[in-house]
């Protein structure tokens, strides 16, 4: 939303006295509005809302169409989205996930920014507009109709013939919330829904297409094809009952008029599928609302986005449509709700949903949010120190002893004072030692070749790896990352870091070769370092599948001793391994490491959580 050049103008008197009235209908304070007359041409909308809190106002929109009265209804609506809904930025940006889920599973398409601001904007409208609403009505010295209704009978009606059935079913919500007459703000009978586009086109047989790009077109040919009957699947999937579903947005008001977020995923449902209707229509549907009063639709940034994915709210199924039969079923307890389409938001969906961020960050922020369950500070114990503070018996405080250790009372008892002669200080007996915890370093190698999966589809590997670094990081150590695959494909991390985002983002590297422990860079890095002590300790754990017999030599003779030269210096080495086979184990056992077998990388947080007692030691 811009506003170009408009001059700000000062709060007048009348301006002054709507703002403060609509502050007492909601019982809060904020900063004065800024005014910009004749702004709405520019920004779009009469009013709008920004974080941190501030509200700007057009006046003469109003005055022109002979609203100049409910100036402060229009205020109190904007008011209404810093106490409400979405309340904060960060609620604002939940708000918007939903309606990206809900678009996601109506269409093949990506979500467009400006689908999903127009539904979190009338989500978010129709929840502070029902509660002005109420709060007008109850007002001491309310009489008539409330303001915001007043308001709304002359901005939101369609122009005559509006095919937009989105707006129908939005204004027949509120006729139904305020309870006004059918037909007040929408037409009785909703627009028919659009005819919905016949694709005619006409391709040359495959025969007649040059050799050398035949393949490239057959498979070009195939994808549009599973395209084409994936979308006509959703859309005979899909369901869309305008007098139905402006009922069942009222509902989703009524219950969820306090939680936004909650809600926000119902309206999407609701609401999504006339979005991808108009989409797949033969012809272009007008809309009729526009991008309404929210101003920041900038997207979240790494530090928002973790915050976000880590809401539970948000990471559920994707509710069925309310109004379908099957939302009313009863679901038997052994089905398994993940497995339904568009539904569970893992990795690869959580990619597309914000497919306009950093990959990086968005795959960092799934991973440690995945992780923060079985995270646990990961710690070890050092040798014990004797803490002494246990009164012994008295004895000789002599001349350059600390004046402040003399015992007076036992000097005085012998009634002069003569240094080194009379004087006495109390003893210190040492209490049971005390075992202290220091943080650990692990230098993490995980194997990123073609038999592992890759991050992008969700990573077991990278889970476990994620969460055994995160709660090295919580016990305040620091960690290492190195991925590998075939010969040469090796990246990662310089020195041990602390930096969670720089950590995960080495664990999602994949290459998808082949398997070679990358022994030349292991060798170069503990070939010059002492063996390892009580104080300087050292852990190397390593997360591969059953070709991780290359770290041993097979394959690659010339650093066949490697492995084992290694081991001398750590303090600990650990594999953690998909190797049903257990072809490592003999190997794994002559050079001193230890193994932690799993059935599949499902098993991971339980092996990290049983490696965590054993680098507790």
């Amino acid at each position: 939303m811009r506003t170009g050049k408009v001059p700000r103008a000062a709060v007048d008197e009348t301006v002054r006295a709507a703002w403060e009235r609509a502050l007492a209908l909601w019982g809060v304070r904020l900063n004065d509005p800024i005014v910009l007359p004749g702004a709405h041409a520019k920004a779009g909308a009469p009013a709008w809302f920004t974080f941190p809190p501030s509200v700007s106002i057009d006046p003469d929109y109003l005055a022109g169409r002979g609203l100049a009265d409910e100036l402060w209804s229009m205020l109190a609506h904007e008011v209404g989205h810093h106490v409400l809904a979405p309340s904060t930025r960060i609620d604002g940006l939940k708000v918007r996930h939903q309606m990206a889920r809900a678009l996601a599973a109506v269409s093949t398409r990506a979500p467009a920014p400006s689908d999903i601001g127009l539904l979190a904007n009338l989500w978010n409208d129709l929840l502070v507009n029902t509660r002005v609403a109420q709060l007008q009505r109850a007002e001491a010295d309310a009489a008539g109709e409330p303001g915001i209704i007043r308001l709304g009978r002359v901005l939101y009606p369609a122009p005559a013939g509006s095919a937009d059935r989105l707006w129908w079913v939005y204004c027949r919500a509120y006729e139904i919330l305020w309870r006004l007459p059918a037909g007040t703000l929408c037409a009785v009978d909703a627009p028919p829904a659009p005819p919905p586009a016949v694709a005619h086109e006409q391709l040359p047989p495959l025969d007649t297409i040059a050799e050398r790009h035949r393949e490239k077109e057959r498979i070009l040919r195939e994808r549009k094809a599973e395209s084409a009957r994936i979308a006509a699947e959703l859309a005979g999937a899909r369901t869309t009952n305008p007098v139905v579903d402006a009922a069942l947005v009222a509902d989703a008001v009524r219950t969820f008029g306090a939680d936004p977020v909650s809600g926000a995923v119902r309206f999407g449902v609701i609401a999504a599928p006339y979005i991808a209707e108009r989409q797949d229509a033969a012809r272009e549907v007008p809309t009729v609302g526009g991008v309404g009063c929210a101003a920041d639709e900038k997207g979240p940034s790494a530090e928002e986005l973790g915050r976000i994915l880590a809401d539970q709210r948000l990471r559920g199924d994707l509710p069925a449509h309310p109004g379908a039969a099957e939302a009313v079923e009863a679901v038997e307890p052994d089905d398994d709700a993940s497995s339904q389409p568009g539904q569970r938001l893992d990795v690869a969906r959580t990619l597309g949903l914000y497919s306009d961020l950093d990959q990086a960050e968005v795959l960092a922020a799934w991973y440690r949010t995945e992780a923060a369950s079985w995270v646990r500070p990961y710690t070890r114990r050092a040798p014990a120190q004797p803490a002494g503070g246990l009164p012994g018996p008295l004895e000789l405080w002599e001349t350059g002893d600390a004046i402040g250790d003399i015992d007076w009372a036992a000097t005085l008892r012998g009634g002069r004072v003569i240094p080194g002669v009379t004087t006495r200080r109390r003893s210190e007996l040492d209490d049971d030692p005390v075992v202290r915890e220091t943080s650990i370093e692990i230098d993490l190698y995980i194997d990123s070749s073609g038999s592992m999966r890759n991050p992008r589809a969700g990573s077991p590997a990278v889970l476990a790896g994620t969460i055994l670094a995160l709660s090295v990081l919580r016990g305040g150590g620091r960690v290492r990352v190195t991925s590998f695959s075939a010969a040469g494909q090796v990246a990662g991390m310089e020195r041990a870091s602390r930096d969670p985002a720089e950590i995960v983002g080495a664990l999602c590297v994949f290459f998808g070769g082949g398997t070679s422990f990358p022994l030349d860079l292991y060798d170069s890095r503990y070939a010059a370092l002492p063996r390892a002590t009580e104080e300087v300790q050292r852990h190397v754990v390593v997360l591969s599948d059953d070709g991780l017999v290359s770290m041993f030599g097979v394959g690659n003779e010339p650093f066949a001793g490697v492995a084992r030269a290694v081991r001398e210096k750590l303090t600990t080495g650990t594999l953690v391994l998909m190797d049903r086979l257990h072809r490592v184990s003999d190997l794994a056992r002559r050079d001193g490491y230890d193994v932690v077998y799993l059935s599949s990388m499902d098993d991971a947080p339980a092996a990290c959580a049983a490696l965590a007692e054993r680098l507790h030691g």
